[in-house]
């Protein structure tokens, strides 16, 4: 029974050339593991949070803080300045590839509080007019979209540029004097002025990815 078993043994176990093959395996084995572990956690993390600068037209200069909830997504609101006065904004851009450079859907809306025509009087050379005394203080509000192309838009660094439409509605609180100064006639009175407009648009910018 001893002899038979010994037997037995020595058929179950592998012979030496298959031993070696399988500790060649579960060497490769433990050796592939510790790479793929590293390839997984070397994946770039999505940063969210940021600063974009730009300027462009007709809507001036303006800084913003950025938030990427999504990789596809970008929301971000600031104040701007046309030179003449101070307005804030809101945003989002759509970003359907997640390449070095990519395309951009956008959209934003901004309000721009009173400014003073008489600046640009002055800027002209000339002196202020009832007119220009009349508009000193003149807001408007826009809306605009825009396709974009943006340079490095999955990294850290992001330059763009935004062409596109803007629908902007200004309006000035008292009329009256730039009609009689027009009509030449003091006796025209008018109510509030809104003029209505789709223009063109384009921006450049860069934004800065912080974490």
């Amino acid at each position: 029974m001893t002899m038979a078993t010994s037997s037995t043994r020595r058929r179950t176990a592998l012979p030496p050339r298959q031993q070696g093959a399988a500790w060649a395996c579960l060497l490769v084995l433990l050796a592939a593991s510790p790479a793929l572990a590293q390839d997984g956690a070397g994946e770039p993390q999505l940063r969210r949070f940021g600063v974009l600068l730009d300027a462009g037209a007709p809507h001036g200069v303006g800084v913003s803080a950025v938030l990427r909830p999504l990789p596809w997504l970008r929301l971000q609101a600031g104040p701007t300045t046309n030179t003449l006065s101070f307005g804030l904004r809101g945003g989002v851009s759509l970003l359907p590839f997640q390449t070095f450079v990519a395309p951009s859907l956008n959209a934003e809306a901004g309000h721009y509080f009173g400014s003073d025509y008489n600046d640009v009087v002055d800027w002209l050379g000339s002196s202020p007019s009832a007119a220009a005394a009349a508009i000193r203080d003149v807001t408007y509000d826009y809306v605009g979209g825009s396709v974009g192309l943006e340079i490095g838009s999955a990294s850290r660094f992001n330059f763009f540029l935004h062409l596109g439409l803007s629908y902007v509605a200004l309006k000035v609180d008292d009329a009256s004097a730039l009609i009689q100064d027009a009509t030449d006639d003091p006796s025209v009175t008018a109510r509030n002025l809104s003029v209505r407009a789709t223009i063109p648009s384009v921006k450049v910018g860069f934004l800065l990815y912080f974490f």
